[in-house]
């Protein structure tokens, strides 16, 4: 049975004994504020996972009082094997979605007084200081829109610009409006993105993911709460700092709009595909999800289970009512 992989923020992983935290692995304390910032390696893996897109806040962390950030679910050209993980840090308290081959779930990492009292869906107990969440906290489909809200609050959970705690929520998008996740007194100061994590460095077992940019990571909005208490949209070019790493990028950035919006993917391999041994599509066929075609010169992935093609449904030019089942991989060189 594979193991869900869960690193440590970037700070705090300079601290003894704050390294890659696995099933069943009991985690050490948490560093406490100030503590040294360790660089960000970026694209290379280590025992800790590996970062390849961030988008840190580039004001003073301190006179936040709140962070809002809304994702939306991307597909996943190799659901079926991939492993990563898209979320945020706000100071030492870790929450996103998660992804193993069993889907996306919602997640949250970093609780250091344990996950006793926190949301009921999410008590597995994944890792010493968090957990990925079941029922309907998981199961997540692309396209599906999930936002994490962090608030300073007092430790019965009342939201206090002076607060010592940090609480975190989340909320589906399906009605049920925001729900507490979790709760943790407030050390290490941090407020940045993980557009895209991966584990390779765990093995082969651990595959990157293969993020469609035709139905890519959409990072939707973001609001900081001020000192005062107010809520504030985020915009602006110089609001965030960028940092990527082959093959994963960023596209479609639109930081002046209010709110600023973006979205993330893997690179399209510019030089083309080897698409030799690769079978054409055809239609009145099984395709289970992860399936490689080609047909109409490029190569294709069946991002879902087709249970019969229909002639009407090719990749490269389906009729109007036609499910979207195929993502493009590009040219067949």
């Amino acid at each position: 049975m594979h193991s869900n992989p869960r690193r440590s923020s970037r700070t705090a992983r300079s601290c003894a004994g704050a390294a890659l935290l696995l099933l069943g692995a009991l985690g050490a304390a948490a560093c406490t504020a100030g503590a040294q910032d360790e660089a960000e390696s970026l694209g290379v893996a280590s025992l800790l996972g590996t970062y390849d897109l961030t988008s840190s806040y580039t004001g003073d962390v301190q006179q936040t009082r709140g962070w809002i950030i809304e994702w939306e679910v991307p597909v996943l050209l190799n659901a079926s094997q991939a492993w990563t993980a898209v979320g945020q840090w706000y100071f030492n308290l870790e929450s996103g979605i998660y992804h193993n081959p069993s889907g996306w779930h919602v997640y949250y990492f970093g609780d250091d007084n344990g996950v006793t009292g926190n949301h009921p869906s999410c008590a597995l107990g994944t890792w010493a200081g968090g957990s990925l969440c079941e029922g309907a906290l998981s199961s997540l489909q692309p396209g599906q829109r999930v936002a994490f809200k962090y608030e300073w609050c007092t430790p019965a959970r009342v939201a206090d610009v002076n607060g010592a705690q940090i609480c975190l929520y989340v909320d589906m998008k399906d009605g049920s409006g925001w729900q507490f996740l979790a709760q943790d007194a407030r050390s290490t100061v941090e407020m940045y993105a993980h557009d895209i994590e991966h584990f390779r460095d765990e093995g082969p077992a651990y595959p990157e993911p293969l993020v469609s940019c035709e139905a890519p990571i959409k990072m939707v909005r973001q609001e900081v709460k001020t000192t005062s208490g107010a809520w504030q949209t985020m915009t602006g070019s110089s609001t965030w700092s960028f940092h990527d790493a082959a093959p994963y990028v960023y596209q479609n950035q639109n930081l002046t709009a209010s709110p600023a919006t973006w979205e993330a993917c893997t690179a399209p391999d510019s030089g083309g595909n080897d698409c030799s041994g690769v079978p054409a599509w055809q239609s009145e066929r099984v395709y289970t999800p992860s399936t490689q075609v080609t047909e109409g010169g490029h190569l294709w992935v069946s991002t879902q289970q087709i249970w019969w093609s229909q002639p009407v449904c090719p990749p490269s030019n389906p009729v109007s009512w036609c499910p979207a089942e195929w993502a493009d991989l590009g040219p067949c060189n």
